[in-house]
């Protein structure tokens, strides 16, 4: 028998642990654990989200009218694309909807963020009741707004034609000069919600000693707005409108529920024109009318993210410099100019302003001098805020009065009999109260009972693996040290930022093939992973929060990377779990564009699919389609009720963090 001598085992070890130490070097030192926790969500995502996007582009290359892929045409479609008038006529409306939606979204949401901040008392249920039009189902949003816009059972017309402003009923959603400010408008109920809640959470966080060091020298309030205000909030106001504008011009649900793209073309959206050439047998057309827009909607995912990841992961971004001399900068330094340029002549017009109107105040003071004793001071200063409270006060109305005034249409319609509805008699309030509507909706006429089953099977089972999922890759990305996080965390953000419309066209072929058609597994499979990238996002921000500390402590005792995250991460983030379930929640209960591609069978069709099938057509049942708005916004109602904190931590999770 042969001894072995120590120096001989060890150089055998070492010889056997240069291979791994080689990737350690190339890959990183967590490579190995990061991959496992990775590999569900790539999994996936590549299944999921990367190979149908990649397939998409293929396809926009070729004649495709079937699940088969079409021979090669090269440009011919992009083309053809570019010639039709139809198709820059749908790319102006989506414009033209998304600037007008978010400018508008942005200045009310402003407005109501700084009422709500400056309350002291009932600004809790204040808040929670500008946010109910933001936890709506976007197919509730459409037959509440529909209905009550109708000319001839909604409750608008009647309203005006009592105030004397009308004397004909006006269909709002039927001429084509009103119908694209009518969705505007509808846009703008359900988004101020979101900018409020973010502005104020941004508010919360700039510090009041700089307001108080304002006041002591002289700035007015204006003043204090425009230079202390709004530089502290400049990296959630990027964040937010940002955000609105990619969620607004990917639309396509409340656009196509209200409108259908019509009258004569006027609301036709660019996901509307997509769709509906992939739904007449020219997928090429319809993946290249949605790949045509990739390139705005990556430069503005390259400039959210540049903000946003650096902030989710906790490490550094990039350097001013840097940022100068790279390829982005080079390409956005025509924005940066110009955006540069705006800024400075509102500076300026605003400087103009402030001189006139203090000029104007010097000389009423000169006419009308006032008392120089300090108790006449305080009393003019008592009143001037009493004022202010008392405007600002009307203003909050107005806005709570804008945002539930559809609640009440929709709560008294579900309770009128049918011979109320068509006698107009009692248009504010039922008279007599009744339960026909509900009656008939819960009856075997109606599927709705099989719709709402349907939807929460769906909406139980796809937060499950999301969450599961996400909090596994996100802690790879965020504490793990490996090669590439870094291009993961991006192309995970980019992914929740692409449009839909570009994806399920393809997913409907891929699924196709796999028997996933008219299928709830396969509704669940991609709800489950198109929630991924935003549960992940929001996982990240979690994490990056938690001290290191405590997982080197950990690792000390003799914790593997698992054990850490089992044991003394995974507990700390329970709060974060319970957001992103809840979103889950909510996101699958009223998603309407893949259950609307993917299921034709009514047995197996969700609630938001169910309801939109009864709002087309010449008849639409007004008091059954607001009893099942009811029924479908209730248990988002609850659900929110009971993980309001949860929710509002989820979302402001990095929003307001490290901005400057």
């Amino acid at each position: 028998m042969e001894l072995t001598s120590p120096q001989t085992v060890i150089s055998r070890q070492q010889v056997a642990q240069r291979p791994t130490r080689r990737l350690r070097h190339i890959l990183g030192p967590d490579w190995k654990e990061a991959y496992l926790f990775l590999l569900p969500a790539v999994l996936l995502l590549g299944t999921i989200v990367a190979y149908p996007f990649l397939r998409a582009v293929y396809i926009g290359f070729t004649r495709t009218t079937s699940l088969e892929i079409g021979p090669w045409v090269g440009l011919l479609n992009y083309q053809n694309l570019y010639k039709d008038p139809f198709f820059w006529n749908s790319v102006r409306i989506s414009l033209t909807y998304t600037v007008a939606a978010v400018v508008l979204k942005f200045f009310v949401g402003m407005i109501a963020a700084l009422l709500l901040h400056r309350m002291s008392r009932f600004a809790t249920v204040f808040t929670a009741l500008v946010m109910l039009p933001w936890i709506m189902p976007e197919v509730v949003r459409a037959i509440t707004w529909k209905g009550l816009l109708d000319p001839i059972y909604g409750l608008v017309n009647p309203l005006l034609k009592d105030l004397g402003l009308i004397e004909q009923s006006i269909p709002f959603f039927g001429t084509p000069e009103l119908a694209l400010p009518s969705v505007i408008m509808v846009n703008l109920w359900a988004g101020i919600p979101f900018f409020t809640l973010l502005l104020v959470a941004g508010l919360k966080a700039i510090d009041k000693e700089l307001y108080e060091a304002a006041a002591i020298d002289g700035a007015s309030g204006w003043r204090q707005f425009l230079h202390i205000t709004l530089p502290g909030l400049q990296y959630v106001i990027l964040v937010e409108t940002l955000l609105s504008f990619i969620w607004t011009f990917n639309g396509f649900t409340q656009v196509f529920l209200l409108t259908g793209g019509g009258p004569l073309g006027a609301t036709k959206v660019y996901t509307i024109f997509a769709i509906e050439a992939a739904r007449s047998f020219r997928i090429g057309t319809g993946v290249a009318a949605a790949m045509s827009m990739v390139p705005l909607l990556a430069l503005l995912i390259v400039i959210l993210g540049r903000n946003v990841l650096a902030t989710q992961t906790g490490r550094a971004s990039h350097t001013v410099a840097d940022e100068k001399n790279s390829v982005f900068g080079l390409i956005s330094w025509p924005f940066r100019m110009a955006l540069t340029l705006v800024v400075a002549v509102l500076w300026a017009l605003n400087d103009g302003v402030e001189r006139i109107l203090e000029g104007i105040g010097a000389a009423i003071r000169s006419v009308f001098p006032h008392s120089n004793d300090p108790r006449a001071a305080m009393l003019r200063a008592k009143a001037a805020r009493r004022r202010v409270n008392i405007f600002a006060g009307i203003i909050l109305a107005l806005l709570l009065l804008f945002e539930l005034f559809p609640f009440y249409y929709v709560f008294i319609t579900s309770f009128k009999s049918e011979v109320q509805m068509t006698t107009f008699q009692s248009l504010y309030h039922p008279d007599p109260w009744t339960l026909d509507q509900y009656q008939r909706l819960l009856g075997p006429t109606r599927n709705f009972l099989v719709w709402m089953r349907n939807s929460f099977i769906v909406s139980m089972v796809t937060p499950l693996v999301s969450t599961i999922v996400a909090s596994l890759a996100a802690y790879s990305l965020v504490r793990l040290n490996w090669r590439g996080n870094r291009a993961f965390s991006s192309a995970v953000f980019s992914a929740y930022l692409m449009p839909s419309v570009l994806m399920v066209i393809s997913i409907f072929q891929i699924f196709a093939k796999l028997g996933l058609i008219n299928s709830l597994y396969g509704l669940m499979l991609a709800y489950s992973t198109f929630a991924l990238p935003f549960a992940i996002w929001l996982m990240m921000g979690y994490y990056a929060s938690i001290p290191r500390e405590l997982e080197e402590a950990g690792l000390i005792d003799g914790c593997n990377r698992f054990q850490v995250f089992w044991r003394i991460v995974l507990p700390l983030t329970k709060p974060a779990l319970m957001a992103i379930f809840l979103f889950g929640v909510t996101n699958a209960w009223h998603e309407y564009l893949f259950a609307y591609i993917l299921i034709s069978k009514q047995s197996l069709m969700t609630l938001p699919v169910g309801l939109g099938l009864m709002i087309i057509g010449d008849v639409q049942p007004w008091g059954e389609l607001t009893g099942a708005s009811l029924l479908m916004a209730i248990p988002v109602f609850i659900l929110y009720a009971v993980g309001q904190r949860f929710m509002v931590a989820g979302l402001t999770a990095g929003a307001v963090k490290g901005g400057g």
